[in-house]
């Protein structure tokens, strides 16, 4: 991050659309200028349904954050969770014919591979590697181990196109651009919970406005990402049933709101009975808090369900981690413990990392529940997303410096270019050997299970050609430009190997062939033919 970067990014929540601005400097990041505009209707558990709407919303926000700055915003990030966010968890496996140490180049293949999304119209987000297996060890880092067969898991986090394409679609409506998409469940997580909980594994649950969201951190990877299409709303729209205005729903949330209320109030307590509407009339306090409470607790068990589903339900010693507007309720904890049956449970009401302090130019608590994501968001930026700053270098000055800057990138770039050109040259012919092992000893089987098919030892005979055109020209200048350099003697030396055994499985295959064809030849036969007859007579 640049020094002094100012950070600006926005979230999409379903009651109100936020945006922040922060300063990074020397370690510490200010708040400077924080602004929210409620939404109605065109955003629904964190996806853009209305774009007009939204759009306006986003000029608001930003445009409040401008008079503030007094400076214009050119880019933002924003936050992408909700409700068509999950995550799959995908296995890849790679065998490399020979032992081999592995590289990163192996990791990234079954990495990229991994990243292909099966499910229709839904897209990758983000991704996190969860172990490694090399000939049945597991391994957290795989790279220099040397193995034949590697194996990797991932978790990979998708979300449904419309997703995105509706927000990129609001920002080319602006002069905004989008300076990156930042995955709210993790930087949350990464952000409210502590190393040991991390370590030790933790369930994060975040009771937002439209959606509840689940994330599971276990040895300090992120293990699970989920999220409940139920949410605070829900509540609040269960308490307008009692024919009451949405506001006054809002009110008796968090005036009554118990997550376990016989525990609270005595049968006896006379004040608590009754409540006074705005309309005049009375409702019953007990029945108000029966309606809060069987949402509450089918919210919650929901995320236990989607908490035992998976398989560190049981190894969470950790515990759980509330946060979000649901984690204002009253006896919130006991809730939480009495549905999920883990008795570790905490809230988190403000994030880990203290670094952050805030300006007198904002209204937002640090120490609140529902500022933690928004918080989390800022923490994520890396680019300054202002215009021009005061006190630039003078524009000559600065162009010469530049100049000198892109001449050394330039050489740099040429260099690794050609380094990366004959690095893929080599990869490709020792895939290409690999194959072509594979494909000789299958052929060699062939001809041994039926002997007397010609046609399987001509094809044999083909694919002892092709074999040995693989090293061509190509790897002779691949090789001669790599050697020398320290960071390539590994893989050259894994070309000469599978050039071994390509040169083995030859001979094995062209001594097959040699042993068939004789023993199919025509003195071979007649022999056959006659020694027959005398076992007869």
């Amino acid at each position: 991050m640049e020094k002094e970067s100012t950070i600006v990014a926005i979230e999409f929540g379903s009651s109100k659309i936020s945006a922040i601005a922060g300063r990074m400097n020397e370690g510490t990041m200010q708040i400077i200028a924080y602004a929210e505009d409620h939404t109605a209707g065109c955003i629904k558990r964190g996806v853009v349904y209305n774009i007009e709407k939204t759009t306006q919303s986003i000029k608001n926000v930003i445009g409040r954050l401008e008079t503030i700055l007094k400076q214009k915003v050119t880019h933002v990030y924003v936050g992408v969770g909700g409700q068509s966010v999950t995550s799959t968890i995908k296995t890849l496996r790679s065998n490399m014919q020979i032992p081999t140490c592995i590289t990163q180049t192996h990791i990234d293949a079954i990495t990229e591979e991994s990243h292909v999304v099966n499910k229709e119209n839904y897209e990758l987000i983000s991704f996190f590697p969860q172990e490694y297996v090399v000939d049945s060890s597991m391994v957290a880092d795989p790279v220099g181990i040397v193995g034949t067969n590697l194996e990797g898991k991932f978790l990979n986090v998708i979300a449904n196109r419309k997703l995105r394409n509706n927000i990129v679609t609001c920002f080319d409506n602006t002069d905004i651009a989008i300076a990156g998409f930042v995955l709210i469940p993790f930087e949350l997580a990464k952000n409210v919970l502590t190393d040991t909980e991390k370590r030790s594994g933790c369930a994060l649950i975040d009771f937002g406005a439209g959606v509840t969201t689940i994330t599971i951190f276990k040895n300090n990877v992120v293990r699970l990402i989920t999220t409940i299409p139920l949410g605070i709303n829900n509540i609040i729209h269960d308490l307008c049933s009692l024919q009451i205005e949405e506001h006054e729903a809002e009110d008796l949330l968090l005036k009554y709101g118990d997550g376990v209320p016989e525990e609270s109030y005595a049968e006896d307590d006379e004040e608590s009975q009754d409540y006074l509407t705005s309309d005049g009339r009375t409702i019953k306090v007990a029945e108000i808090q029966y309606i809060i409470e069987s949402r509450y607790n089918e919210i919650l068990s929901n995320a236990r369900a989607q908490i035992a589903k998976s398989e560190f339900g049981n190894s969470l010693l950790g515990g759980i981690v509330i946060t979000g507007g649901g984690a204002c309720i009253k006896n919130v904890e006991r809730a939480v413990f009495l549905a999920v049956n883990i008795d570790k449970v905490r809230i988190a009401h403000s994030i880990v990392t203290p670094i952050i302090k805030n300006s007198t130019l904002t209204n937002l608590s640090l120490d609140n529940t529902m500022s933690n994501t928004i918080l989390s968001l800022v923490l994520a930026g890396t680019k300054d997303c202002l215009g021009g700053n005061i006190g630039e270098p003078d524009f000559f000055v600065r162009q010469q410096t530049s100049e000198e800057i892109e001449s050394r990138k330039a050489v740099a770039a040429t260099i690794q270019h050609d380094d990366d050109e004959a690095y893929d040259t080599l990869e490709g012919i020792k895939n290409k050997l690999r194959e072509v092992i594979v494909q000789i000893q299958n052929q060699r089987q062939a001809i041994l299970d039926d002997e007397a098919n010609k046609r399987l030892r001509d094809e044999g005979m083909s694919l002892v050609n092709e074999a040995s055109s693989i090293i061509d020209e190509g790897y002779d200048t691949a090789t001669r430009h790599l050697i020398g350099k320290d960071k390539y003697k590994q893989t050259l030396r894994e070309a000469e190997d599978l050039i071994a055994k390509r040169d083995d499985e030859v001979r094995s295959l062209e001594d097959v062939i040699r042993m068939v064809a004789k023993r199919n030849g025509f003195f071979t036969k007649v022999a056959t033919w006659i020694d027959d007859l005398v076992n007869e007579k």
